[in-house]
């Protein structure tokens, strides 16, 4: 691998006092590296800069070939060491880290190269006034603002000048160089802002037409610049290639590779090796090699290489192979069209993944797919992955027979280095496994195991098939003294598992870079499970500029927390529609008091709770709520939680040991009441129909759940015989009107070692009406008979309105 690292990460602070009376620099941060790089076979004086390093111990580095001979000095905020790098680590980058005595730091980059560091010496920005540097050499340098650096080369006529630049790359800032190679008269001869291949970092090459002095410059493409513009340039007479062609091949096998410049190409055997990277990068073995590589796939099938003229279907290069199989060709000048033709079997589900400008080629692909008869079956343009503009499809065949897939450029354009390659895989089996990001835009927050002596870290690790099946376990070659892995058999039916380590108090402080993986429980699987984790090398906010991908896992012991953690195990089960209280408690270390994060790590499927707790300072527990919905399966599951705590100088983790939680089925069920309506002031009843899915002993509490306290509803008790439950429903003046939504019956069933909290009649609804209005007609006019005397008319009766006949009249505005 070869990545990583955003800057600065400020992801979790705990705004409390601290009285533990050993504060800990747990926790490391890692700034930078003085220099950023250095020359493959020597001893490299490498200052590494942050905070919290007073106890420093070691650096962890991820590829072989590297050797921390020294601890020169330490520091708080800085550490001098010699490392030495041996002749056979590849150039570019590769991950580092820090180990302190309480702690491992986020990831950096280190970077190796063929030739020389030389430091940047100002004043250097003016030409007149340049660096002499000598071809085969690079410079450590920055970019302040507006700032301009010139280097003065001195070459024969004939002679090759390239230059490379490594900024945007180094992983501390969205850095845009710009690099020109100038001549005595000040003309730019070659330059270089962008490229595809290494994005924001460009490179550009130049023959020289006369003896004598040449220039490099390099600036920020904007002048702008600033304090962390840091810069690897590299100088030299070495070929600097775009892309090569064919741009993989299949393991463990020999192919002819065409090295592709801008102005010209060359040839060479490769051996292509057994073992997949998906970082790999090919560099030249015959001619200078560049100070990077070029991305080179790895895969266990064959290729296919075009066949001009294939510029329609009559004339498409035919593959025998079926899939998988891959697919390669250039299209070498504007408006070219390449076919290719392809059996393909009824019902497959073949994934069309196209490699282009992820390999340095400028090509922005479209490609189709066709029939015998001409008929479109499928087609795409953007949406590959890593490079937006790189193609990628899945294809459902329709039936058995010959298929045709055409490649162009979207804009119509093509050129000798617009090389592609086109996966297409139908039945290849693969299982992965990573991490998934703890932290918002930040991707390296507890990507490692630091493991406190006595302790345990844990870490969710989810799972990603293709036509793999079956139960696997974890695989963790190489572990530190003194540390042992404690996760279990993957179920085949499980996305995701807590990984477990525990330290022994006795544990040795150390490291190691394991290379994880996942071992099937069936010897008949041969696939095995590698791990896959992405990583940000370079943003900004929501902005990824630079990703790439780690296949080993820090595992480091470190010195002892101050506090630990411990799930009570419950005496009873979760049930389905049921909730329960997972209780955590914390043993603390006298004098240490701050408060505790913790962290849910995995829960099983059908089950959900918050991903996060806190024991308040002083305080020794929490309560996590388990919620199992109506599909939880039945079974045992080891469930763990993570604290992170200040120790006062930095964060300190420790994971609790597994404690199995089982879960089952419920014991009763009811559907939701019907609606029940009441006149406030009035009682009324809530019925439920109940159905019992497992006997039980004793008596049973159920009660309504989900109205205030301003409406009293009676508890009720029921048995395993009991098919109806009745709640007496009582309301007063301060009883809201209106409906009562989502009302459901909590019901505590007996089961040995206590009782199982059940949630049934979801969905129940209680209304509540305003008072009826007693509504007082007008007295009617007296009827007097002629020549009679007139008698007193009687008031008529106060009549007693129907509830429809209340809001009849409320509508009509009567009083």
């Amino acid at each position: 691998m070869k990545l990583i690292m955003s800057p600065r990460h400020s992801l979790f602070a705990l705004a409390f006092a601290l009285s533990f009376s050993t504060a800990q620099a747990a926790y490391p941060e890692f700034s930078a590296t003085i220099p950023n790089g250095g020359q493959k076979g020597s001893d490299l004086q490498l200052t590494v800069t942050g905070s919290r390093l007073e106890d420093f111990e070691s650096l962890i580095f991820f590829s072989p070939g590297f050797t921390q001979k020294s601890v020169d000095k330490v520091e708080k905020n800085k550490v001098q060491v010699t490392v030495a790098i041996a002749p056979d680590v590849p150039s570019g980058n590769h991950l580092i880290r820090i180990r302190t005595k309480s702690g491992v730091s986020h990831a950096r980059q280190l970077f190796v190269g063929p030739f020389p560091n030389v430091t940047e010496k100002e004043p250097n920005t003016e030409f007149e006034a340049a660096q002499v540097i000598q071809l085969n050499q690079t410079v450590e340098g920055v970019v302040l603002s507006e700032d301009v650096d010139y280097y003065k080369v001195t070459v024969k006529k004939g002679q090759r000048i390239s230059v490379e630049a490594d900024g945007l790359r180094l992983g501390y800032t969205p850095f845009d160089p710009y690099i020109a190679i100038i001549d005595k008269d000040r003309f730019e001869k070659a330059f270089s802002d962008d490229t595809i291949l290494h994005r924001q970092d460009g490179y550009c090459s130049f023959v020289a037409e006369y003896d004598g002095d040449y220039y490099v410059m390099m600036r920020e493409s904007s002048y702008r610049g600033g304090g962390n513009n840091y810069y690897r340039l590299h100088v030299g007479s070495f070929r600097r290639p775009d892309v090569v062609y064919p741009a993989g091949g299949k393991l463990g096998s020999a192919t002819k590779v065409r090295f592709i410049e801008k102005d010209g190409t060359f040839e060479e055997d490769a051996q292509i090796p057994a073992e997949p990277d998906p970082s790999f990068m090919i560099y030249s073995k015959t001619q200078e090699a560049a100070p990077s590589g070029n991305p080179f796939r790895l895969v266990p099938f064959d290729n296919v290489l075009e066949v001009e003229p294939n510029e329609d279907q009559a004339k498409a290069t035919p593959s025998a192979l079926g899939e998988p199989i891959a697919l390669n060709g250039i299209i070498d000048k504007p408006g070219d069209i390449d076919y290719f033709k392809v059996t393909l079997k009824k019902d497959q589900q073949v994934v069309l993944q196209t490699f282009a400008q992820s390999l340095g080629s400028p090509l922005d692909s479209v490609v189709n797919v066709y029939n015998e008869k001409g008929s479109g079956l499928g087609g795409n343009d953007d949406g590959g992955g890593r490079r937006r503009l790189d193609s990628k499809q899945t294809l459902k065949v329709p039936a058995d027979g010959v298929y045709f897939v055409r490649v162009t450029d979207h804009l119509e354009r093509g050129g000798a280095n617009f090389v592609y390659r086109i996966e297409m895989v139908a039945s290849q089996p693969e299982m992965t496994f990573a991490s998934p990001n703890y932290s918002v835009n930040d991707s390296h927050y507890r990507q490692f195991m630091a493991v406190p002596r006595g302790g345990r870290m844990a870490l969710l690790e989810n799972f990603t098939r293709s036509n793999v099946s079956g139960d696997f376990k974890f695989d963790a070659p190489g572990l530190p003294p003194g540390i042992k892995m404690i996760s279990d058999v993957v179920p085949k039916d499980q996305p995701g598992m807590p990984l477990l380590f525990e330290a022994a108090p006795d544990a040795p402080l150390g490291h190691a870079t394991v290379a994880m993986q996942l071992k099937p429980v069936d010897p008949a699987q041969k696939v095995i499970g590698k791990m896959r984790q992405d990583f940000d090398i370079v943003r900004q906010g929501n902005t990824i500029f630079l990703t790439d991908i780690e296949d080993k896992l820090p595992v480091a012991v470190v010195e002892e927390a101050p506090y630990s953690l411990e799930i009570v195990k419950p005496a009873v089960p979760l049930v389905t529609n049921g909730v329960m209280n997972l209780k955590v408690i914390a043993k603390r270390k006298e004098g240490f008091k701050t408060a505790i994060r913790v962290l849910m790590v995995w829960k099983p499927a059908g089950v959900s709770t918050l991903g996060e707790q806190t024991i308040p300072e002083g305080q020794n527990e929490c309560n996590f709520v388990l919620d199992a919905n109506a599909n939880a399966p039945a079974g045992t599951w080891k469930f763990v939680v993570m604290g992170e705590a200040d120790a006062g100088n930095g964060r300190v983790f420790n994971a609790s040991p597994f404690c199995e939680v089982s879960t089952a089925a419920a014991y009763v069920s009811a559907p939701a009441i019907p609606l029940t309506a009441v006149e406030q002031g009035k009682e009324a009843i809530m019925v439920a129909k109940l159905e019992t899915l497992q006997a039980f002993t004793g008596e049973a509490v159920a009660q309504v759940v989900g109205v205030p306290d301003t409406i009293p509803i009676e508890s009720a008790k029921i048995t395993k015989d009991t098919k109806e439950v009745s709640f007496k429903v009582k309301t007063h003046d301060k009883s809201p009107i209106g409906k009562q939504n989502n009302l459901f019956v909590q019901v505590e069933v007996p089961v040995p070692g206590g009782t199982t909290t059940h949630r049934i009649a979801l969905g129940s609804v209680l209304r509540i009406d305003a008072p009826r209005k007693v509504v007082t007609p007008p007295p009617a006019a007296a009827v007097v008979a002629q020549n009679k005397p007139k008698e007193a008319a009687k008031p008529a009766a106060p009549k007693v309105l129907s509830r429809l006949e209340q809001l009849r009249l409320e509508a009509s505005g009567a009083k």
